[in-house]
């Protein structure tokens, strides 16, 4: 395997350098590098790019690694939530672009700059692409005709990966050997979110155990918003994080695909295992940026303020912690169900059980974390209470604010929330009015 950096150019920037919290970097004390990296995978030759933020100062860097494949449809689905903990912790961060996809995605992006690329496609089937599989508003098309579509379009992207195992390895076995000049890493952590969700469970299942020799290549794995059957023991710890949006009958009901399939991803805790389901979670945040597209919100509602990235904070702070110092995470927390087996709401139409949030358990809104299956289904919408139910829940601000501080006290001595984070959230937390971000 060769490594070269890619060039800085005044026409060119890479693709990712406008990712939510870029603009933090340099105030960090981090820095972005780009690389190109050519070597062989299932028997083919590849170029694939690698995207590095890492601290500048090596005695900063804590020595922990989180590692994402690139989305199959572009982007760093980790980073958005992940970077508030990864930065004042002194993680490294990097994505790769394992899947074929991205061969595409950064050449349109920039012919010239990526024009190296090159990633074997694997696939055997022609199936949907993945615009064609979800957020659909046509209410002809039927949950049926949606699943089977998903599933094709699921089976082609595994065997469309088909160098992504190896390609993963080798980046993660050149990170440790400080190949990139970035102070090396000791602890590395594979994670994903949605279809790469998905694909590292699959690395996990498949290929941990066949491309580990002697140590394992990965030290844990963190796959969030994904699914599909309960992940068995490893020898290195696992957290799943799935949101409440992933749960098969919200999806079902908006007639969107997921990985979700009933509750076989559910499964006894470990030494080595741990399962966080989410209440009031949606697929995407939108606490810390605009939702940017035209589909419209109800005039008495807003885009969800729900705080994914203490959540994940929470959960990347437990598994570096597992990996590191065999400090056990607390016990996982899942939905509480009805006779039915759909997920039992309280009188505010929230989710009851999971892992819990003041948001939740000091509510001030009711939260839906799909907005129908247009445009922004991945992101979730609240509708603020009225001031008598306010009134008639709390009494006053003051008192609410109280429920807050006891609620956020109680997760952060459970282990489900961080101290700073649960400061940031009490200073931020007030009653419904002017609603903090809108659609561009």
């Amino acid at each position: 395997m060769s490594i070269s950096p890619v060039p800085p150019a005044a026409d060119s920037i890479p693709y990712g350098s406008d990712d939510l919290g870029t603009e933090e970097l340099s105030t960090a004390g981090y820095a972005q590098s780009e690389y190109l990296i050519r070597g062989t995978a299932a028997g083919r030759a590849f170029a694939v790019r690698a995207l590095l933020r890492y601290p500048v100062d090596p005695n900063t860097a804590s020595g922990v690694a989180i590692v994402e494949p690139m989305h199959y449809a572009g982007g760093r689905s980790v980073w958005p939530v992940a970077r508030r903990e990864i930065i004042r912790s002194g993680h490294a961060w990097a994505e790769i672009s394992c899947q074929p996809s991205a061969e595409r995605i950064l050449k349109e992006y920039d012919p010239a700059r990526y024009r190296e690329i090159q990633i074997f496609d694997g696939a055997r089937t022609d199936a949907p692409a993945e615009a064609d599989i979800g957020g659909d508003p046509d209410a002809a098309r039927t949950l049926a005709e949606v699943r089977r579509e998903s599933e094709a379009f699921r089976r082609r992207w595994f065997e469309s990966a088909v160098q992504a195992p190896e390609i993963i390895q080798q980046f993660i076995s050149a990170l440790r050997d400080d190949a990139f000049g970035i102070g090396g890493a000791d602890t590395v952590i594979l994670s994903g979110l949605s279809q790469t969700g998905g694909l590292i469970r699959n690395f996990a299942e498949k290929h941990h155990a066949t491309l580990s020799s002697g140590t394992p290549v990965v030290d844990g794995y963190l796959p969030m918003c994904s699914g599909g059957d309960a992940i068995g023991d490893l020898d290195v710890p696992v957290i799943e994080l799935l949101a409440e949006s992933e749960m098969e009958e919200l999806r079902n009901a908006n007639l969107l695909p997921g990985q979700v399939r009933g509750y076989s991803h559910r499964r006894e805790d470990s030494d080595a295992f741990r399962l966080y389901e989410v209440a009031g979670m949606s697929h995407a945040e939108s606490r810390d940026a605009p939702v940017r597209n035209d589909q419209p919100l109800d005039i008495d509602q807003r885009w969800s303020l729900f705080p994914s990235t203490h959540v994940v904070a929470t959960v990347l702070r437990s598994l570096v912690n597992w990996i590191r110092f065999g400090t056990t995470p607390p016990p996982s927390r899942l939905f509480e169900l009805d006779h039915d087996q759909l997920l039992r709401r309280d009188e505010h139409g929230n989710a009851v059980g999971g892992l819990r949030t003041a948001h939740l358990d000091a509510p001030t809104t009711s939260v839906t974390v799909i907005s129908g299956a247009g445009p922004s289904w991945l992101h979730g919408r609240e509708t603020p209470f009225s001031a008598e139910k306010l009134i008639a829940l709390y009494g006053d601000e003051a008192t609410y604010r109280e429920q807050v501080r006891a609620s956020l006290a109680q997760s952060v001595a459970d282990g489900y929330y961080l101290e700073e984070d649960a400061e940031e959230y009490l200073a931020d937390a007030s009653w419904p009015g002017i609603p903090r971000q809108s659609a561009l």
